[in-house]
């Protein structure tokens, strides 16, 4: 029998994964997507409007759930009960943290991968950020410009769905957007103390359908959006993406298939995959004309690093040495948090319709002067509070019984607190590389990580509390305290850099359409390719740069650059 040949081959199915594929079927090529874990499955790996109490454990997890994993360590936020039982997360395959690190990767193998959980924060880039190197003098530009990319940016948001308002910030340029996420009463009391105190207080951009949108139901805010959206009304791979692909009759889907590497033929070029299959841990080998590599940032740089031969003896398509350099991260912390007076004693309200980001303050330093600050660019902060699902507050009221539950209840209405989201700068410090000791149960050499926040992210983070005094005294509320240091680098999901794409290929790995200069049919569709992280959110921008790749990549199909399988 002949071997079967695909025109692409799609590594992940997760925010970049899951668009190349849905476009790429779309443009009428033969796909075959693998996905390292199982199909996830709505109906029985989402929350389905279940509440803790009718887990059973109280939404604490089997205490045995771990039990003869390598790796045993819990994923915070998008692991829980409600999803336990069906191996969505990966526990199998451990990594490596290098002197003096503490990197935390968390990891969904399920299709659709972190995007099923994801925040749904979706601000554009503008030219601040693809152009920052040129104002304070660090770094490397971005390959493109704001006036090159918005068209895709529009074309993800008009896809995707993105609720926010129209704001004239030079920081996250303007989009196309249905109606906002509606406010809770503290975001106004909040808004009217960021006012006097200069800074910014909007409503988020936020991938989430306040109305119903391309066939996707409006959200009917249950507050669940982080446990899997039940209908479908934000954006995520498992509602949107994999479907659309599957409806071309032009994909095929393999699961619980952990890539390894990228193999070459004789010229080194791109020629298919190398994976495990979980079930049997037996290798088997697949075909295509052009490999996309959407694995997620560092997952792809671990393949890619795997994926040596006598063409590419330090990794594929690594002639420039950057391949896991340069690795970035979102710095998050809680820079401070406490309650508003005047809500103390109202009536709860239900305010984690989102169970997120309805309001955020986006950047507002450095904005004019690049310099007017002791650090370069900038970040922006997020605000939660009020009725969750959860009285986090517990720890900060003083007493027991029913006094005690008197004022947690109380007290419930008037909480509120911050979440910086910092851009780490590209350090020759800061980078991955292959343990040269370890392999991972499926016998694939494993990823270590050498990572530390440096000065100009510190000094934000600094910085962020100080402006939470400032807010906190200006709205008239009153603080209970601060994080005492960062949250652990990886944390936020949002690392960039390892595959990074520029105009030069002696410093980058890929060109501007995150084709790799040194193989040809060998692309990039996730985050790897951003030189930086921005003080907004990736995912977004993944999306449009993935539609964007994949026109290219389709275009070249045209073009006879590829040949048709």
């Amino acid at each position: 029998m002949p071997t079967k040949v695909f025109d692409a081959i799609v590594v992940g199915t997760g925010a970049g994964g899951g668009t190349a594929m849905k476009m790429l079927c779309e443009a009428g090529l033969q796909v075959c997507a693998i996905n390292s874990g199982p199909r996830m499955n709505p109906t029985t790996d989402y929350r389905r409007h279940r509440q803790v109490y009718d887990l059973k454990y109280r939404g604490f997890g089997d205490p045995l759930r771990f039990q003869g994993k390598p790796h045993q360590e819990p994923y915070t936020v998008e692991e829980s009960e409600y999803s336990e039982g069906r191996d969505l997360f990966e526990h199998d395959v451990t990594y490596s943290n290098g002197p003096g690190t503490d990197w935390y990767w968390k990891r969904c193998k399920a299709t659709g991968g972190k995007a099923n959980f994801w925040g749904r924060s979706s601000a554009r880039y503008g030219d601040i950020d693809f152009k920052a190197a040129d104002r304070d003098g660090f770094g490397e530009n971005w390959p493109v410009d704001y006036a090159e990319i918005a068209p895709w940016f529009s074309k993800a948001e008009n896809y995707m769905g993105v609720a926010s308002t129209v704001q004239n910030r030079p920081s996250n340029p303007d989009g196309d957007y249905l109606p906002p996420m509606p406010w809770r009463c503290l975001d106004f009391i909040i808004q009217k103390g960021a006012e006097k105190i200069g800074v910014p207080y909007l409503p988020d951009r936020c991938a989430q359908l306040t109305k119903a949108h391309n066939g996707h139901p409006a959200c009917h805010y249950c507050g669940g959006c982080s446990r899997g959206c039940d209908v479908g009304a934000f954006f995520s791979p498992t509602w949107f993406t994999i479907p659309d692909a599957e409806a071309t009759q032009n994909l095929t889907l393999l699961t619980n298939a952990l890539v390894r590497s990228v193999l070459v033929d004789q010229d080194g070029r791109a020629k298919g995959v190398a994976y495990v299959d979980r079930k049997t841990k037996r290798e088997v080998e697949v075909y295509a004309k052009v490999v996309v590599l959407a694995a997620s940032c560092v997952e792809t740089a671990h393949i890619m690093l795997n994926s040596k031969s006598r063409h590419w003896p330090t990794g594929i398509a690594n002639s420039s040495g950057q391949l896991g350099r340069n690795l970035c991260d979102h710095l998050y912390g809680n820079p401070g948090y406490g309650f508003i007076p005047r809500l103390v004693g109202q009536p709860p309200r239900p305010d984690d319709i989102a169970d997120s980001t309805v309001a955020w303050m986006p950047r507002w330093q450095n904005l004019k002067d690049p310099h007017e600050e002791k650090f370069i660019r900038g970040y922006s902060v997020y605000m939660g509070g009020g009725c969750g699902e959860f009285p986090g507050h517990y720890g900060e009221i003083e007493g027991f019984g029913s006094a005690f539950k008197r004022d947690i209840h109380r007290y419930y209405p008037a909480t509120v607190g911050g979440l910086i989201q910092a851009p780490s700068l590209p350090s020759p410090t800061n980078y991955l590389d292959i343990d040269p000791d370890k392999k991972d149960m499926f016998g694939i050499p494993q990823l270590r990580f050498h990572f530390q926040w440096g000065r100009n992210e510190l000094l934000m983070w600094e910085h962020s509390k100080q402006v939470m005094v400032d807010l906190f005294k200006a709205m008239g509320g009153e603080m209970w305290g601060a994080g005492d240091a960062p949250d652990r680098p990886g944390t936020s999901l949002h690392e960039t850099g390892v595959c990074r794409f520029g105009a030069d290929a002696k410093t980058s790995v890929t060109n501007k359409w995150a084709q790799t200069h040194d193989v040809p049919n060998l692309y990039i569709c996730d985050a790897s390719i951003f030189p930086s992280p921005t003080d907004k959110t990736t995912t977004m921008p993944i999306v449009a740069f993935a539609m964007r790749t994949c026109d290219y990549i389709a275009d070249n199909f045209k073009k006879g650059v590829h040949k048709r399988a």
